[in-house]
């Protein structure tokens, strides 16, 4: 397979990444992230970030996805100086799965973002 980095855009999906919107700023910036974040995950659960993907693998898309959002300045306030770092588990049944976990203030951020929408 070939491993397809953040940084190259998304020519085979129908709708390129988040930070390639131009309504990516502020608010609707931390959704396209999350949304962009979802997808390296869904990816790496396939095993299609590369040949024999890992969690390293995984770790180095999500760490591009975050320079690019603050290389564009998307929202400086919610994503300069941050982190995602990913962990793996295994749940009750034996299934694997792998969890982000937000540093401090894009954590406050998805709260509050959620708060709004509920």
């Amino acid at each position: 397979m070939i491993k397809k980095h953040v940084s190259q855009g998304a020519a085979s999906s129908p709708q390129g990444w988040g930070w390639e919107q131009p309504q990516c700023r502020g608010q609707a910036a931390l959704a396209l992230f999350i949304d962009d974040l979802h997808r390296i995950l869904q990816a790496h659960a396939a095993g299609k970030l590369a040949d024999s993907s890992t969690l390293a693998d995984a770790q180095r898309e999500v760490n591009e996805l975050l320079a690019r959002y603050n290389e564009i300045g998307a929202a400086p306030d919610i994503f300069l100086g941050q982190s995602v770092e990913l962990k793996e588990g295994v749940d009750r049944n034996g299934v694997s799965h792998t969890v982000p976990i937000f540093s401090a203030r894009l954590k406050q951020a998805l709260v509050s973002m959620l708060g709004q929408a509920g």
